[in-house]
């Protein structure tokens, strides 16, 4: 054991030397020297973060990105999207739940205190707050009255709920326009409608920014044509969602008939270039080694009040990084954070929340013209394609695609 745990050190302490005399030869424009050290320090330990990260700086090419250049260089006012743990029991059980097993952690109470600490570090023009949740219901935290005053001082806070809870019970009604709340239609709120939409609509007349997503499992695809009438008629914004996972054996959403995905709406209007790469991007979720906006512009507070860079590292941080840093997991269950690829810089981000929070937006009418320019129907397609060339561009230059780092 000993032995091993020497050899162990001896080889920590070769490929940090091969490391830092890379860094120092990258540093003097000597790449070809820096490439073979990084290459030599990734033979000893295929994991190591810095090298991993030098690797892609040195092999990277950017694709060529005319719009999403145009869009940076326009983009002059910055964002920070902030995520807060919030650890309860859901009083739900729905049978495609992808938390079940997960979602009965008894209460775990929140250090405000701490957690109002971070936000006033946070110098961006618009904070967008989102609380993750681990599969239980927000509102019945003892707390989250609280939290939402807190967290609706610094910006707009957008929270996933099952709508069960009276509204009177836990929303500042001071607070309601700067929410938005995305609540799912689940089975055991489809046996109490008439509460779903009484509460739906106390949260809309107030101000609320409020959607029903319907998860369209395969066993509740014929109730949405229903469910689109009921709440057309109480004005209740209704957006069935596929549901991801199996059932009898096929993968859905890909088993959908045509007429089940036309009922859905899977084909409907122009999607958003987030969802329009998602088979690229879900394609390879290891993005370590690769520079991250996590613990820079988007942060993580544990219900501890602890900041982290985002939910899958969970190493505590002093401070809120300077720049964007290489990530270091190894398998990302975020959305896009990257520092190339990633949705807090996007125009369209600032503008919905600047909207919310009564924040002037950032000029957005030239993205048409600069879609057609490029011979696209759409802003979201002619994003969506520079967005999946920036991916392959990552993937290639870090060593994914072929398995390793």
């Amino acid at each position: 054991m000993v032995a091993a745990i020497n050899t162990a050190g001896v080889v920590r302490l070769k490929v940090d030397t091969l490391v830092n005399a890379a860094a120092a030869a990258e540093r003097v424009g000597d790449r070809q020297t820096a490439f073979t050290l990084y290459r030599e320090a990734l033979f000893f330990d295929p994991d190591h973060v810095e090298a991993i990260a030098g690797m892609g700086r040195l092999r990277f090419k950017p694709p060529a990105q005319p719009m999403l250049d145009e869009m940076r260089q326009r983009a002059t006012r910055r964002a920070c999207e902030v995520t807060i743990e919030v650890r309860n029991p859901c009083n739900y059980r729905c049978f495609y739940c992808v938390a079940e097993g997960h979602n009965n952690i008894p209460v775990q109470r929140m250090d405000l205190a701490k957690i109002e600490a971070i936000y006033q570090t946070v110098t961006e023009e618009v904070v967008v707050t989102a609380l993750e949740c681990g599969g239980g219901e927000p509102t019945v935290h003892p707390q989250f009255p609280e939290l939402v005053r807190l967290a609706s001082k610094y910006g707009v806070v957008s929270f996933p709920s099952n709508n069960s809870q009276d509204p009177k019970r836990w929303l500042p009604e001071e607070t309601a326009t700067r929410l938005m709340v995305r609540s799912s239609l689940h089975p055991e709120a489809e046996a109490k409608i008439e509460r779903y939409v009484a509460n739906a609509r106390y949260l809309l007349d107030r101000g609320v920014k409020f959607t029903s997503l319907f998860i369209a499992h395969p066993t509740r695809v014929a109730s949405i044509p229903r469910y689109r009438t009921l709440f057309a008629e109480a004005g209740i914004p209704f957006s069935p969602i596929p549901f991801i996972g199996e059932h009898e054996g096929k993968s859905y959403p890909h088993a959908h008939t045509d007429a089940e995905r036309e009922i859905i709406g899977l084909e409907d209007g122009v999607r958003h270039w987030t969802h329009q790469i998602q088979p690229a991007t879900n394609r390879i979720r290891n993005f370590r080694g690769i520079p991250c906006v996590a613990g820079h512009r988007s942060l993580y507070i544990a219900k501890d009040g602890t900041l982290r860079r985002c939910l899958y590292d969970g190493r505590p941080l002093q401070q809120r990084a300077a720049q964007s840093e290489p990530c270091r997991v190894k398998h990302c269950g975020c959305g896009l954070l990257l520092d190339k690829l990633n949705m807090v810089e996007d125009i369209e981000f600032y503008n919905t929340w600047a909207g919310m929070a009564g924040i002037e937006q950032m000029p957005a009418d030239w993205m048409q013209d600069a879609a057609a320019r490029k011979g696209h129907a759409s802003i979201q397609d002619a994003l969506a394609e520079e967005h999946a060339a920036m991916y392959e561009a990552l993937m290639e230059a870090y060593g994914k695609n072929q398995g390793q780092a």
